[in-house]
This record gives structure tokens, sequence and C-alpha cells, in this order.
């Protein structure tokens, strides 16, 4: 069996483990105070669109789309509908919204809420997949894609979140998946045409990913100014406004407004609400080191000592020294790896040189930059930890970096290789460990250096 393919078939086998883990022992976590209108508006988006298949000419009806999508319309519709889905497809009983009867799901295997939770869980588990195929990559084997995906999912809050019919956890696995794209993008035109859609998915999630595009338009920039000033040249015209560009451009704000039915009538009204919603949002208590915030502005510190409170030292550590040497790589390379015809920066794959991908500063970027945005004065109190759960999976594969190139530097050997296994072991068992000890209540755990 080839390399590639044992490694997609652990990728799956991770997936499936941690779904099936999450669906089991979710059951034990009670509902938390966001889901409870997410599963009513879930129920009515699902009955909306059970009767357009029905009906498909109901598709058009206004005032039946509106009733159903009315409910909750300060987020998008897309992880609510696919929740509301599964509830009708595998419920054994639905709940009822105003008088609706209940429904008995097509096959009825899970209690409601375990059902309405389960796409959540599903994109916890693609997020563990994507892990570990790409810190398998980035550390040289398989060794390092279980940290990537261990250092993610056994996190005791991030556990918490993952198994929730919430937007955390969903939109952390979806950014992952976006940034990964962007990276194939780059050399590849099928994945630059793909990648629109895929950042449209994301922002039918949550609105974090509204900042997905200028964060690769940022990576990118830099990644021609590099090119640039290490005598590459000047950039070309397909260099300029390349293909995955366009793709994001274009099908992004498409695939958003297809798969949000409020929008459809009046998009430019209801999307300034939306953006107003959330640049206005309702400001929430947090206690503090013992002060308790009722109001901007919140300590600057918060995200960087909640974090530091809250993930194993070991792991910071690791992913402190991957920050570290993916810029330090970043800085020493040439750009000219390769200099084949076929190389050429085109439309359809504008940095298709290895050389020219700044790899390190992509990760950078999107590990900091959620603990930095929640960090400014500006941003209204409304959450923990959960609002830079996106830095988390770029985190994890910046430990995978360090782990490999750590081990690389130490020289491996068969009896090194073992020492690997043992040390992955003890890397991730604090983790495992709280995570374990501390279920269904897994935001009261802290990491040891804090009394955890």
């Amino acid at each position: 069996m080839s390399g590639r393919r044992t490694s997609a078939l652990i990728a799956l086998a991770l997936a499936l483990v941690t779904v099936a883990l999450l669906s089991v022992g979710h059951r034990q976590v009670g509902y938390v105070r966001d889901e409870g209108i997410y599963f009513v508006a879930g129920r009515t988006h699902a009955r909306w669109l059970a009767e357009v298949a029905r009906a498909p000419s109901k598709l058009a009806d206004r005032p039946a789309r509106d009733r159903a999508f009315a409910i909750n319309h300060e987020h998008p519709a897309l992880l609510k509908l696919l929740a509301g889905a599964a509830g009708r497809l595998l419920s054994q009983e639905t709940g009822s919204n105003d008088g609706d009867p209940s429904v008995r799901g097509l096959a009825p295997v899970l209690p409601e809420g375990a059902a309405m939770r389960l796409p959540a869980q599903l994109l916890s588990g693609l997020a563990v997949a994507l892990l570990f195929g790409a810190g398998r990559a980035l550390g040289g084997g398989a060794l390092a894609g279980l940290l990537a995906a261990g250092f993610y999912i056994l996190l005791p809050r991030v556990w918490f979140h993952a198994g929730l019919h919430c937007f955390d956890a969903p939109i952390a696995a979806v950014t992952l998946a976006v940034v990964l794209a962007y990276r194939r993008a780059l050399t590849s035109w099928r994945w630059g045409l793909a990648l629109g859609p895929i950042v449209g998915l994301a922002i039918s999630i949550k609105h974090n990913a509204l900042f997905l595009p200028l964060l690769l338009g940022l990576h990118y920039l830099c990644c021609l100014g590099a090119r640039w000033w290490r005598g590459r040249g000047r950039p070309r015209p397909g260099q300029l406004a390349p293909l995955w560009i366009a793709s994001v451009a274009v099908l992004a704000p498409l695939t958003f407004y297809a798969l949000w039915p409020w929008l459809w009538p009046a998009p430019i009204e209801r999307l300034t609400e939306y953006f107003e919603f959330h640049l206005y949002h309702s400001w929430y208590n947090t206690e503090y080191l013992g002060v308790n915030y009722n109001r901007p502005p919140m300590p600057v510190s918060l995200p960087l000592v909640m974090t530091w409170a809250t993930v194993p030292t070991a792991l910071l550590m690791l992913a402190g020294c991957g920050l570290v040497i993916g810029l330090r790589d970043d800085a020493r390379r040439s750009g000219g790896e390769g200099d084949a015809a076929s190389d050429a920066p085109r439309f359809g794959a504008p940095l298709p040189r290895p050389g020219d991908r700044l790899d390190g500063l992509l990760l950078a970027i999107f590990a900091v930059f959620p603990i930095a945005l929640i960090s400014l004065p500006s941003v209204p109190i409304f959450g923990g930890t959960k609002h830079w759960i996106t830095a988390y999976p770029f985190l994890a594969l910046l430990a995978a970096l360090a782990w490999g190139r750590l081990w690389q530097a130490v020289g491996i050997s068969a009896r090194g290789r073992r020492l690997q296994a043992v040390a992955l072991v003890f890397v991730l068992t604090p983790s495992a460990w709280a995570t374990l000890r501390g279920h269904p209540y897994n935001l009261s755990q802290y990491a040891p250096l804090v009394g955890g």
C-alpha cells in the first residue's frame, strides 16, 4: 500500500473516531445557551427545505421563506440548515416549534440534540483529518501528523466546543480548509477555481471568515514582494490578478448569497443589518484576574494569558519554536528552486516555485491574527477562548513543523523512532488527561502551570 493511501486511511480513521467519540461523549454535555435558539432555527429551516423538496415552486414563496429564516438571522443559515436536516434524517423524534408537529427521522438512530450536533462534529472530524495530513507533510512523518491532530482536538476547550451545535469549532475547521486550499491554489488552477466557493462556505458558517480574503491577500502580497526583493523580477500580469483572486471575488459572494435564503429578497438591506449587529455587539461580562469587566476595553493581555493558561506549555513551546523555524525558513529561501519553463508564473498557478511561497508566514498570520484581533481594546466583550479558536489549528501545524525539525537535528535511528513515539505520548498526555478528567465540564480546565 502506498504511503499516500496509508496516510489517507489514517486520516479517515482519526476523523471517524473523533466524530464517534464526540457524538457519544457529548450526550453528557448539556445544551449551552446559544444552542437553544440554533435548534429552533434549525428545525424551522429544515421544515422549509422539506417543503421545497416536496413542492419546488415554494422556493419562490417569499413570505414562507422569510418566516423560515427570520429566526436567528443574525447568523448565516448553513450550519443551522445542516443541523435541522440531520435532525429530520436521524432523530428519534424532533422537537416542535410553535405547535408544529414532531417528526420522526427517516433513520431514527439518535436523540434530536445528538443528531443536530452531528454536522458540527463532522466538521471537527474533518479538521482532525486535515491536520494529520498537513502535519505529516510539514513534520516529515505520521507522528508529526498525529501531533498536529492531537494538539488541536485534545485541548479540553476545543473538545468541548467541537461537540456542540455552535459555529466556533466549525469555522476553525473550515478556516483550516480554506488556508490549505489557498496553498494549493498558488500552484493549481483547479484549486484556484475551487477556492472561491470554499471561502463562500466559510462565510456561510460564521462572520470570522470575512477576514479570510484580506489575510490571504496580505500573504500573497508578501510573497510577491519577497520574490521581487530576491531578484526574481516584478510581478507578471497573471500574478497581479490570478485565478484564485478572481474566484474569491466572484464565486465566494455568490456562494454565500445562494446559501442564505434570508438575503435573497433584499441583500443590501439585510447584509447591512447583519454587519451592524456584529459591529455593535452587546457586551458580556467577563471575570479576568479577579476583576469583573462589563464593557470595553478588555485588557490587551487577556487572549495571551488565557491561551497560556489553557494550552499545555509543552505544546505552546513547540508552536513557538515552529513559528521561529517557519519564518527563518522563509527568510533563507532564495526562491530559485526549479527553473523549468513549467514553473513560470501564470494566471492559474501564480507561484509555482516552492521558494516563492512563504509557508512559515502563512501559518504565522493565521496563528497570530485571531489572538491579536481579540486583544484590540475596541473589540466588544462577547466571550472567551472560543473566539480565537481559529488560531489553534495553525499553532498545531507550527508545532508539527518544530517537531520534525527537532528530531531531524537530533538524528533519527530505529531506536530514535521508538523514542519519538514515546515522546509524542508524553507531549499529548496532559491535554488528553485533562480532557478525559474534565469531561463534560472542560470549560473549567486549565493548564498545569496555573494549577489545572
